[in-house]
């Protein structure tokens, strides 16, 4: 069975007297140990399914399993703890807190999950050494570039050995250089450690590190291939997917349904 597994997923939101369908029946599955990306023009659906992929939201209809467990059977409380245990973030505006160190913001998820305040700090210097910052444990996020900054982001979503990394456009803030450290950085975790890795993004380059490339257009899926430049599986609106030429031609934006 996939790690992840979405079977014909609809979210719906109402916007006034108006029904948004951001997703329409999309399927996808997810095996542990992928580098996937998820690509699409703004209003595809990318930050919907982010959201649902990462239990941070349930669909309204159909089903979406982790591991087997059905998200929208859990109660909010075993969502928040199953995002603790098993997801980690990584978010394009890295979201450190400006007034902690390195190493303190690495610390605070393992807070949340009871662990030891000796074992807190002796797990985030080994995150922050093995991103590259372990001369840098004491500075707070002022003091770092954008690369370092993203590297404590990377460290602080492993604090709770997490199977799933979760990258929302990691490295649409970052200059050549620094983005395609953290790129490697995050290829090396599934290569190196096995981990489950989801790139949500619109640059060819970041999805070029994945194994899969999922296009979305309009809720569903639209095509999918197993390098960007290659023949892609494309879904014919009655779910029967046919070979094409070409992936379907991804668009920028963030600004997701």
């Amino acid at each position: 069975m996939a790690l992840l597994h979405l079977k014909a997923i609809t979210k719906e939101y109402q916007l006034g007297k108006t029904t948004v369908r951001a997703l329409r029946g999309l399927d996808l599955a997810i095996d542990a140990g992928e580098i996937v990306a998820i690509m699409g023009p703004s209003g595809s659906g990318k930050s919907t399914l982010m959201h649902i992929l990462g239990a941070l939201d349930v669909p309204t209809d159909g089903l979406a399993l982790i591991d087997g467990q059905d998200l929208q059977a859990l109660k909010e409380r075993k969502l928040v703890a199953l995002r603790g245990r098993r997801i980690g973030f990584v978010f394009q505006t890295f979201n450190l807190i400006q007034t902690l160190s390195a190493q303190r913001n690495v610390e605070l998820p393992m807070v949340f999950q009871g662990v030891s305040k000796r074992e807190r700090a002796r797990r985030a210097r080994d995150l922050l050494a093995r991103v590259g910052l372990s001369e840098r444990v004491h500075h707070k996020p002022s003091e770092l570039s954008g690369g370092e900054r993203q590297r404590v982001a990377v460290a602080r979503a492993l604090a709770n050995e997490p199977e799933i990394i979760l990258a929302d456009e990691p490295t649409g803030n970052l200059d050549t250089e620094s983005g395609q450290s953290i790129l490697e950085l995050l290829r090396d975790l599934s290569v190196e450690d096995g981990k489950t890795v989801i790139l949500v993004t619109h640059d060819p380059e970041a999805a070029d590190i994945a194994n899969r490339v999922i296009r979305l257009r309009d809720g569903v899926v639209a095509s999918k291939a197993r390098h960007i430049g290659e023949a892609s599986q494309t879904a014919s609106p009655d779910g029967v997917e046919s070979d094409s030429g070409a992936s379907a031609s991804g668009q920028g934006g963030d600004a997701d349904a």
